[in-house]
């Protein structure tokens, strides 16, 4: 009987592998497709393979708007990421070394941007930049970012800081290290691999993100997500797989490299 069992769970966990992955390898596979000649013009395939073919990643690496939103989505990846990391790092130190009051419903407030609906959160700040008359752009896109990547940068610092023998700290200040330069050069360096892989995160999550970027931004101003969600109105083409492989790519490779990090620190 259990020996049944187990082949049930395993063929269980084969299933939703093929459901959860199936998707992503044919995504990737037809962005390698061939395409055909069809009225003086080049077009793929995304349900019938013709042949492996690079032409769609060098169609799309000679289209300046494609570098254009990766460039957008490097640099409010990049700026969201060191902004998350700073102010993550320090509430995730605050609450875990200070006994202030409130401290179990600041922890819970820090989580908030995780747990509420984007949708609701995107339209939120939308309506905060209106009712200033802030003018929608690159910075806002970034203040928008920063607001929900702050809480992964807090989440994966605190627990660093949570298993982090302090016993280091007195030892630097008992040999006459001033709290900064006990911060600087024990804290820091300790507590660096959790800052590194919650900013690989936070990162991921700013470079993957639609809706908040499709509510806060600016004319003229695009992301890569945005970019692909306005191509995929007119169809699914090889090109659109090649740009949500590029993506993929990148965006598995930080988490990947994230994760790696935090279990080996």
């Amino acid at each position: 009987m259990k020996r049944i069992f187990d082949k049930f769970l395993k063929a269980y966990l084969v299933i939703i592998f093929i459901i959860l992955y199936a998707p992503i390898a044919i995504l990737v596979l037809f962005s390698f497709n061939e395409g055909i000649t069809m009225g003086g013009r080049r077009i793929g395939s995304t349900v019938i393979w013709k042949g492996f073919s690079l032409e769609w990643y060098d169609k799309l690496f000679r289209t300046p708007e494609i570098w254009n939103a990766l460039g957008n989505s490097t640099f409010i990846g990049i700026v969201t990421s060191f902004i998350s990391a700073v102010l993550g790092t320090i509430s995730a130190y605050a609450l875990v070394r200070y006994d202030i009051k409130g401290k179990n419903l600041f922890y819970i407030m820090m989580l908030v941007p995780i747990i509420i609906p984007e949708i609701t959160e995107a339209l939120s700040l939308l309506l905060f930049y209106v009712l200033f008359n802030i003018k929608l752009g690159l910075n806002t896109i970034i203040i928008g970012h920063a607001t929900f990547c702050i809480a992964y940068v807090f989440t994966v610092v605190r627990a660093r800081l949570s298993d982090y023998d302090r016993s280091l700290e007195e030892a630097a200040l008992s040999l006459g290290a001033t709290p900064f330069q006990t911060f600087t050069k024990v804290t820091l360096p300790i507590i660096a691999p959790g800052i590194l892989a919650g900013s690989l995160l936070a990162f991921t999550q700013s470079f993957d993100d639609l809706i908040k970027a499709s509510f806060t931004t600016g004319s003229g101003i695009i992301t890569l997500p945005m970019l692909i969600f306005s191509k995929i109105k007119s169809g699914v083409s090889p090109e659109i797989n090649a740009i949500a492989t590029i993506t993929l790519i990148i965006s598995g490779t930080l988490a990947f490299i994230s994760y790696w990090i935090s279990s080996r620190s």
